[in-house]
């Protein structure tokens, strides 16, 4: 039984849609975690923008994370 879409979260949701665009099974949770780190990284420059630093700090992901699937020309 799954479980129901509003208590998925965003990881469970992106791991599912790699898996389902094929893929290989070993590049799915780090492409995962790197989708997010990608988002999270635009949410803290939209927080900084705004003035939030210490906020954006809390938000901002490793640099290495997203560099590890995406490399460094994102």
């Amino acid at each position: 039984m799954s479980e129901p879409e509003e208590e998925r979260t965003a990881w469970q949701r992106a791991v599912d849609a790699f898996e389902e665009a094929g893929l290989r099974s070993e590049l799915v949770p780090t492409y995962a975690d790197a989708l997010l780190a990608l988002r999270d990284t635009e949410i803290a420059a939209k927080l900084r923008a705004a003035g939030h630093e210490r906020a954006a700090a809390l938000v901002q992901p490793d640099p290495d994370l997203v560099d590890a699937a995406w490399g460094e020309d994102r």
